[in-house]
């Protein structure tokens, strides 16, 4: 009996091992967190990107030597080889008008208003003065509202709108001849009510304008960023205006009332731009360039997922001589897909997809 007795002791405790070495939980390896962005570099590389517009499916880049469509993973120079592209306004899918300069072998600089009856094949100048007595201003900023056929233009001093494409030009706020530094902020309010413009001022302080159509009420904002500064674009959402420039992003939503500062410390860094994602609950990003003309930088992207209280930033780990500056930005939808893309100075394009 003792010897039975032992005998189911040690078959259990044989049993009881066997049964933990099969049930035994393998250690698995820890989930990788995927990247919140994926970064894609598009070409274009040395080129300043002024601005980076959507037309229809393509993507156009406005740079410091000529206008660029991007077809699939190229791109294609659309004309406009040797001048600066200022801005642009779509008129129609076909027609568009390009505000240019261009330096000659002496240093000078003209200023021209070019004009496309075909998407970029063929060019011509529009060969009517923006500005006075026959002088022709520089243009720095255009927009075309299309409900009411009209075309708005910034210079100096000056906003100024077009009811024939360019052909002629009257006086809405300010005066030609003006002296200070370019305006090249410009935008319409979403609900068409105000006109909104700006820049930089004799004294080296940022401006800030609004017109509003109904009855010309005219208002001028200074001191919402530490000067010396400057203003380079407007962005709405819903009631809320955002102004980027030198210093930080400004933002105030009682059509100007009060402004709020939403990087206060960003020691006199540039934002040339800002971009709303509405997919993404508001998500505001930016990204900035320190003013470097001749040593790379770093490329950081900024995102904020509360209307910029607080903010995440990125740095794009790219090689040491990468110019990660970015100039302007665009954000698109595709296929479900949210994409950025960053226009840089002297770095291309680089595209960023929003996993």
């Amino acid at each position: 009996m003792v010897f039975r007795h032992w005998f189911l002791l040690i078959g259990c405790a044989v049993a009881l091992t066997a049964c933990g070495d099969s049930v035994s939980v393998q250690q698995q390896p820890p989930v990788k967190t995927p990247e919140p962005f994926v970064f894609s570099h598009q070409g274009l590389t040395g080129l300043v990107v002024e601005r980076l517009y959507q037309q229809q499916d393509k993507i156009l880049a406005l740079t410091d030597d000529g206008l660029y469509q991007q077809q699939q993973d190229s791109w294609q120079l659309l004309g406009l080889k040797g001048y600066t592209l200022r801005d642009l306004a779509f008129i129609d899918d076909q027609h568009w008008l390009a505000a240019v300069s261009l330096q000659d072998a002496d240093g000078m600089v003209s200023h021209q208003l070019q004009e496309t009856f075909n998407a970029g094949a063929s060019w011509q100048e529009v060969r009517r003065p923006f500005g006075a007595d026959g002088e022709h201003e520089a243009i720095y900023a255009l927009q075309y509202d299309k409900t009411q056929k009209r075309l708005y233009g910034t210079g100096t001093s000056v906003l100024a709108y077009s009811d024939n494409f360019g052909i002629s030009w009257q006086v809405l706020q300010g005066f030609w001849r003006g002296f200070g530094q370019p305006k090249s902020a410009l935008g319409i309010a979403p609900d068409r009510s105000k006109i909104w413009w700006g820049g930089q001022g004799a004294i080296e302080d940022g401006v800030l304008f609004s017109y509003r159509l109904a009855d010309g009420h005219e208002q001028m904002f200074q001191k919402l960023l530490p000067d010396p500064s400057v203003y380079y674009n407007l962005r709405f959402a819903g009631n809320r205006i955002y102004a980027c420039g030198e210093g930080g992003i400004v933002v105030s939503d009682n059509q100007g009332d009060s402004w709020k500062n939403l990087l206060p410390d960003s020691n006199y860094r540039f934002f040339f731009d800002v971009m709303i994602d509405a997919s993404r609950n508001n998500r505001v990003y930016t990204a900035g360039w320190d003013k470097k003309y001749t040593e790379p930088q770093p490329l950081i992207l900024q995102w904020s997922d509360d209307a910029g209280q607080s903010w995440q930033r990125l740095q794009y780990q790219g090689a040491t001589d990468f110019y990660g500056g970015v100039r302007s930005m665009l954000l698109l939808q595709r296929q479900q897909q949210t994409y950025l893309y960053l226009g840089l100075f002297k770095g291309g394009v680089m595209q960023v997809r929003v996993q």
